[in-house]
Formats: structure tokens, sequence, C-alpha cells
């Protein structure tokens, strides 16, 4: 099989992953309604959609820097990409959602500017408040956790073989250890350690595990001993992989994000495709890969596509629509659409920009540098 249709399988849990976040904020339109306890039931469990990309983030970034020499020059590519693939569009989305979501009044208000810059800058705007802390794109909260593993990561890969075990040890040590010293083991994503530093907050919350989780998954899928032989037995695991998960979260067993709640039976479930990928081909619908393509932006824009449908049937006083299952329907689609443009534009567009012109800036700076040539390394 070839490479790109080798990881279909992944592609298509991230289109998953996204689509549970989005129909979890969807069920909100049914609050006040009989309906409303249903939607509940259904949606509400799809917040572990955050759980199951941060496990892909963590899979992703050992997989696609396996070939990374160690050297300060692949390290600063990787940060390049990384901020180039994140940062534009999250910048400009943030402006719009603002714009979309909250009155003038909101720019009158000299804390709504604060809460903007910090929120701008990937900085927690009220550390005192996790999981959320307060952010003026309130999905930006995730990003935040996962610019700091990148900026962890890129930084362990510049102890070339020790990499790996510098990043478990970073990540045991500030998740497990400083919060350990402090209070006792602290495994609630929801619990304020109240660090003078608040960038500490988010350093020291456990949803951390997860990414580290999908890092070491990553290391025994890249181990070429470690497979099932059984074709059939493979399938038979990922069934039960699959289910696990989806019971341990509707049953109530698992309600909420973290390792030790909807986190740990996903990263369970993903180590058994991973692993049976190797063995058997797992060939994902389409639409799901799709998807996946484009859960960047359909993550980042759907709530403000839902705040502007809605304001549209109020302003065309269809109102009385919007507390239905149609209007659930009728945003979701919107959804993808806007976000499908939101992946040519922003994703592709600016963010591939940024990133040509950042690695040409740098690389015309190692030029200009008399010892440029002893920086050795590729690109990422």
């Amino acid at each position: 099989m070839d490479h790109e249709n080798k990881l279909d399988w992944l592609q298509s849990l991230r289109g998953v992953a996204v689509m549970l976040v989005v129909f979890t904020h969807a069920r909100n339109f049914l609050i006040g309604t009989d309906q409303f306890a249903l939607a509940e039931t259904l949606f509400r469990p799809g917040a572990m959609g955050v759980d199951l990309f941060f496990i892909i983030s963590g899979f992703i970034m050992v997989y696609t820097s396996s070939r990374s020499d160690g050297s300060l020059a692949y390290t600063i590519n990787f940060a390049i990409k990384r901020f180039s693939r994140i940062w534009p569009p999250y910048a400009v989305l943030t402006l719009i959602f603002v714009a979309a979501a909250y009155s003038f009044n909101y720019y009158t208000a000299p804390d709504n500017w604060t809460i903007l810059a910090k929120s701008l800058a990937m900085i927690p705007a009220d550390p005192a408040k996790p999981l959320y802390f307060g952010l003026a794109l309130p999905l930006g909260w995730t990003l935040e956790f996962e610019v700091y593993f990148y900026l962890v990561f890129g930084i362990c890969l510049l102890f070339k073989r020790l990499r790996w075990a510098v990043l478990t040890a970073w990540i045991l040590l500030t998740v497990v250890a400083v919060p350990y010293s402090r209070r006792g083991l602290a495994l609630d994503v929801m619990d304020n350690l109240q660090f003078n530093l608040g960038y500490l907050n988010l350093m020291t919350n456990p949803i951390v595990l997860e990414f580290l989780a999908g890092a070491l998954i990553a290391l025994l899928y890249q181990n070429k001993q470690l497979r099932v032989k059984n074709a059939t037995v493979c399938w038979h695991l990922i069934a039960l992989a699959i289910a696990f998960p989806l019971w341990y979260a509707y049953t109530g067993v698992g309600d909420f994000h973290g390792p030790l709640k909807w986190g740990w039976p996903l990263a369970a479930m993903f180590l058994v495709l991973a692993i049976c990928s190797k063995t058997v081909h797992i060939v994902p619908p389409r639409i799901l890969v799709w998807l996946g393509a484009i859960s960047f932006s359909l993550y980042l824009t759907h709530t403000t596509t839902q705040t502007l449908v809605t304001r549209c049937l109020i302003d065309l006083n269809l109102d009385r629509f919007i507390h239905s299952w149609g209007h659930v329907f009728l945003t979701t689609v919107v959804a993808v659409s806007v976000a499908a443009l939101s992946h040519h534009y922003l994703e592709r567009g600016l963010s591939d920009a940024t990133r040509d012109w950042l690695l040409r800036l740098y690389h015309r700076t190692r030029q200009a540098r008399p010892d440029g040539d002893a920086l050795p390394g590729k690109p990422v």
C-alpha cells in the first residue's frame, strides 16, 4: 500500500473527532426544548474529540520527525512550519469570532483588549480558570496546549537520540512531580494549582499527558517487530477498540476531558488501530478522510458559523426555527462548507505563504552568517 493511503485511518479519526466536537456545540440549540435531553445524551460525549485530537497530535509529531538529525537548523524549520500552520488561521479567525459574537461594547472595555492580546499571543488570559483560560475565542484553549507541546517537542529534538527520553521526563516532571510537590497527585484537568507564574497552570495540566500518549504510541508503531500477525485477530481487536471508548463515554464511566477520563480509553483505541494497521488495510469512508483534511479549519470556524447563521435567522424573523433539529443540521452543513473555504484560503493560502516567507527569511539569514554553513540540517 502507498504511504498516503497507509495513514488514511488516522486522517479519518481527525474527521470523526472534529464532527464530534461540532455536534457537541450544536446541541445547545435545543436547550429549553423537550429534545435537549436526547441531544445531551447523544452529543455531549462528543467533546472527547478534543482528547482524540491531542493523542493524534502527539503521534503525528513523532511520525513526521523521524528523520530529525537533531540540528538547530532542523528544529528552527520545525518551529517555522508549526507556527505557520497554527497561528495565522487562529489569529484571523479569533478576530472574526470577536467581531461576530460580541457587540461594539466589547472594544470599549480595557480588560477585553488584554484578553484579546493574550489570546493572540497564545497565553492563558485567565490562568486561574483551567481548562479554558478565558480566551477571546473559547476554542483557542486547545491550541494553547498544542503550541506548548510543539515548543517542548521542538526543544527535545535537539537532544537527538535522547529526545524521547527527555520529552517523557519533562512532561512527567511538570505534569506529575511538580503538582505532587505542591498538593499531592493532581490529575484533574480542572484543578487550579494557583501558580504565581500563570503559564505554569497550563504546563502542569494533566491533559498534556494525552500528547505524550500519542507520541509513545508512534514509537510503538514505528517498531517493526511489534505487530499482530493474524488479520482476523486484528479486525476483532479493532472492533473492540472502537467499541470500548464509546461504551466508556456513553455509559458515563468517563464524563470529561483528561487522561483518567476520556483520554485513556481513546489512547487504547488509537494504539490498537495503529498496530493493527500494519497488518490489515483499514479503508475508512472518503468523506471522513476529507473531513480530517479540513478538521483544523472546521474546528476553528464552526462556532463562528453557528453564531452567524443563527443571527441571520433572527434578522429574517425566523428565530422560531433556531431551537430545532433542523437548525442543528443547517448550521452543521454550513459550517463544513465554510471550513472548506477556510482550509483553502487560510490553511493552504495564508499558512503556506507565511511558512514560505519565514523559511526564505531564515535561510537568507543563515547564508548571510559567516558561519552559516556550520548549521547543518534539512528542512522538515
